[in-house]
């Protein structure tokens, strides 16, 4: 699956990707992902959790010497690349996420043709989506999340794969959370 996803990262260097049907209409469950973008993502209180422990590993590793970052909605993070209702919604993030320090992404990177544009070495770019799509026979919805990521030199992706062993276990956990919570507001 790329759907609008492959507009912006077409060949990723790393991914994953997790589903599952909700016994729901397309239309309800789309209105259940976006109320949960409302209150913050769909990341729930685990998520936000990770990325302060994070945001925590940074300060130690940079000595204690950075100023304390205002926390961040998490959902500011990632921009909103393209959004085709009740279908699909892609937001994406220029970083270096191996360097503990540099999660927030990139700042001069403020919209789609930023993200498309920005090519500088020693970055990568990611999306992260999330697609409806109805299921005739049951009457559900087949609900795909992907993640996607592109490096923009060598050097970052040998940075990224280091980085994407270690932290692909949680990625997946929280997509799989993110769905799971997905269901039991679609279906309330």
């Amino acid at each position: 699956m790329s759907g609008l996803a492959g507009t912006f990262v077409p060949r990723p260097d790393f991914g994953s990707r997790h589903q599952t049907v909700i016994p729901a209409p397309v239309d309800a469950v789309w209105a259940a992902w976006q109320e949960m973008e409302q209150a913050g993502g769909g990341w729930g209180p685990v998520v936000r959790a990770l990325f302060a422990v994070r945001r925590q590993l940074g300060r130690l590793q940079s000595g204690g010497s950075e100023a304390p970052v205002p926390e961040k909605d998490l959902r500011d993070s990632f921009l909103l690349l393209a959004e085709d209702p009740p279908r699909e919604t892609v937001r994406g993030i220029v970083g270096q996420w191996w360097t503990m320090g540099a999660a927030d992404g990139r700042p001069d990177v403020t919209g789609p043709s930023e993200f498309l544009a920005f090519d500088e070495p020693g970055y990568a770019k990611a999306t992260f989506s999330m697609r409806f799509t109805a299921e005739a026979a049951t009457g559900g919805t087949q609900v795909v999340t992907e993640t996607r990521v592109l490096c923009l030199d060598e050097a970052a992706r040998r940075a990224m794969g280091r980085y994407w062993r270690f932290i692909e276990p949680f990625s997946g956990l929280v997509r799989r959370m993110m769905l799971r919570r997905l269901r039991k507001r679609a279906v309330a």
